[in-house]
């Protein structure tokens, strides 16, 4: 039963049962709360993990042999573990949200909580895509600003470049465009489905909180 019907019946109980019940709708958006907030830390370690893995695993050999000949290696390391290190942050927060959920909380407090997970979930939302979309365009900032070692890149490879550089540098830019707005949107996309599911549960249970709260 959803906290909505279980108002409902409560509403429709005796006086001095309602005391009793309101407890138990307490009682049911804390254990609710609790197990949301440390499924959004679960699924951020989830997250951190499968990134990692496909960069070790998958893209990391390769990209790195490009950025070697690229004198690109370092600024990429770095920027990689910047990222992961702010990551890391976040879930931090989320560990601490999750473990400042306490059966002790007043319904204010446990409101006051709800509201700070949700923020910092947003947060790191938006650092994400803000990230993925500022590291790539610096890096490919640094590879446009040597058209010539790109060329020569290119060259060693078996691929041909287009003779005018002005041509090569706009169909480069194009393709990153395209290129990053795809990857911008399929993580949005994973956001908007994974953690919006979540977040629409958290930002339930704080209208129904939010209303006990009233009726005090």
């Amino acid at each position: 039963m959803d906290l909505d019907k279980y108002k409902k019946a409560w509403d429709n109980q005796p006086e001095e049962t309602n005391k009793v019940s309101k407890v138990d709708i307490y009682k049911m958006a804390h254990s609710k709360s609790s197990s949301i907030v440390k499924w959004i830390f679960i699924i951020g370690i989830l997250e951190l993990a499968f990134w990692a893995g496909i960069n070790i695993f998958f893209v990391g050999e390769s990209y790195t042999e490009v950025y070697k000949q690229l004198h690109l290696n370092s600024i990429v390391k770095i920027s990689v573990y910047i990222h992961y290190f702010v990551i890391a942050i976040f879930l931090y927060f989320f560990y601490q949200n999750y473990k400042s959920i306490s059966v002790s909380d007043s319904t204010k407090t446990l409101i006051h909580k709800i509201l700070k997970t949700r923020k910092t979930v947003k947060y790191y939302v938006y650092f994400n895509l803000a990230y993925m979309v500022l590291a790539n365009v610096f890096v490919m900032c640094l590879i446009f600003s040597d058209l010539d070692l790109l060329i020569e890149y290119y060259h060693n490879q078996g691929i041909s470049t287009p003779d005018n550089k002005d041509q090569l540098l706009t169909s480069l830019i194009i393709a990153m465009v395209v290129l990053l707005s795809f990857m911008v949107l399929i993580l949005w996309l994973f956001y908007k489905v994974i953690y919006g599911i979540l977040l629409r549960k958290l930002n339930s249970n704080y209208k129904e909180l939010a209303k006990l709260e009233e009726l005090n």
